[in-house]
């Protein structure tokens, strides 16, 4: 028993398992999140390509030639021409892409006019029948286009309105103007109350309350707002197609022009798709700042 002891005194410990180094481990926490956004970084590139990969296609038919325009294989590289561009210009179009500019800001205009005291009233004032009315207007969001094109084509005949600019606005106002209420209501009552009632303790009005103290707190909800507005009067072709006319033609309406008896005149079709993308881009461009904001306003919460 003492030799036993003796023994284990004389041999040396053994060795206690060897654990990764703390350099190792912290290492391996900043390669962590690095690689995640690495990963974030190239899957966010790959989905952006795969998005504007018509975008881009649409680019090249533009100015494309006629004769290469569907050779299999595909035709990458080939001797640009102007002769779409001419041809749209000729045509007219750019009156047309006018028509559409001034219809769209308008009646983004009379609504954000309309609509912001609306949406404001709503959220704020306990009005009576003010959910039934509030589900009035939205309801005519929900009838199908079609539904509300025929009377709107018979009221306008009669007071003079058809093949017009006002008239138009107009029908455009009525199917944006019920959205947009929807949406800025929604922006309106995430507004803190008490800035509200601490302006009328010191004397504000209402609409003095509503002027200095809500409208620059709506401002990104309503640019936003307006921005989606603006993007469906942009886009519409029903209400164009039975209200317009000679007069007034916008370029959704135009485009099937382009269909002739000779066949579809593809490289021009292309061309006025990169002009109706324009607007629409730029306008994101200028107010993606505001646009974000808006679309986020309400999601975080202290």
């Amino acid at each position: 028993m003492a030799l036993t002891s003796a023994l284990s005194s004389a041999l040396p410990a053994p060795p206690l398992a060897a654990g990764p180094p703390a350099g190792a481990a912290a290492a391996r926490t900043l390669r962590s999140p690095r690689r995640f956004s690495v990963g974030w970084t190239l899957l966010t590139i790959a989905l952006a390509l795969f998005l504007l990969f018509p975008v881009g296609w649409l680019a090249t038919m533009a100015f494309k030639p006629d004769e290469v325009m569907f050779t299999r294989p595909t035709a990458w590289t080939f001797a640009p021409t102007m002769e779409h561009f001419r041809y749209v210009i000729d045509s007219g179009f750019l009156g047309y892409l006018g028509s559409s500019v001034l219809l769209a800001l308008a009646s983004t205009a009379m609504v954000v006019l309309v609509g912001t005291p609306a949406a404001y009233a709503f959220a704020r004032f306990e009005l009576r029948g003010r959910d039934d009315l509030f589900l009035f207007i939205l309801a005519t969001r929900m009838a199908p286009p079609i539904c509300l094109v025929i009377p709107f084509y018979l009221i306008f005949t009669q007071v003079g309105l058809l093949d017009t600019f006002l008239g138009l606005s107009l029908a455009y106002l009525t199917f944006n103007l019920s959205f947009y209420i929807w949406v800025l209501r929604s922006f309106c009552r995430d507004l803190p109350v008490q800035l509200e009632e601490a302006a009328m303790v010191e004397g504000y009005s209402r609409f003095a309350v509503f002027l200095r103290v809500a409208l620059p707190l709506l401002k990104s909800g309503i640019v936003s707002t307006a921005m989606l507005c603006f993007i469906f009067a942009w886009n519409e072709f029903l209400f164009a197609f039975m209200l317009g006319g000679q007069n007034v033609k916008t370029l959704p309406v135009a485009i099937p022009l382009l269909i002739t008896a000779q066949g579809v005149r593809w490289g021009e079709m292309a061309v006025v798709g990169m002009v109706a993308l324009l607007p629409v881009l730029l306008a994101v461009f200028f107010l993606q700042k505001q646009i974000v904001r808006g679309l986020t306003m309400g999601a975080v919460k202290g």
